[in-house]
């Protein structure tokens, strides 16, 4: 959720994590990580997010 408030931090963090999630599900490089059974990126996944969505 930590990632998800960088990218919308002006909404809660529930939301912030469903609207990151729907961007994440929409490429396909990034749609396995909704679906990982863990809380936190490793920093290769988030290098992948950066890449896809660019810095927060």
């Amino acid at each position: 959720m930590e990632l998800a408030q960088a990218y919308f931090p002006h909404i809660t963090p529930r939301a912030a994590w469903k609207k990151l999630k729907s961007l994440l599900i929409d490429d396909p490089k990034t749609e396995a990580l909704v679906h990982l059974n863990r809380r936190t990126f490793l920093p290769a996944e988030v290098s992948v997010i950066y890449e896809i969505l660019g810095k927060p």
